[in-house]
């Protein structure tokens, strides 16, 4: 839930706003009106900082278009059976210049 204060009351609630935040909750600290800052929960800010870290590099942002095209086309990576993938995990899949993945060994 989005909550939208001013920078008098954001100093005055801070601690209770940090508190408070919980996964896609976001706090906009306006000025004379403006959003002007955010706070987020720091997993959020932690997601937010990888998705920047994939779209600003043109060859990191070319896979992920090529994973998408795959995904579209049925070509899935498939986890272990009741293991959810993490970020650290993705981030060991390579793929070779094929564009297939790579064995272990």
């Amino acid at each position: 839930m989005d909550q939208y204060l001013n920078v008098t009351e954001a100093r005055r609630k801070l601690l209770d706003l940090v508190e408070r935040l919980r996964g896609g909750d976001r706090v906009v600290i306006t000025k004379r009106g403006r959003p002007r800052a955010v706070l987020v929960d720091s997993e959020r800010y932690a997601l937010l900082e990888d998705v920047a870290w994939v779209l600003q590099d043109p060859g990191r942002r070319a896979a992920l278009h090529q994973a998408w095209d795959e995904l579209q086309h049925g070509d899935l990576v498939r986890p272990r059976r009741g293991v959810g993938p993490t970020v650290a995990a993705l981030r060991r899949i390579r793929r070779s210049p094929t564009g297939h993945r790579r064995a272990r060994g």
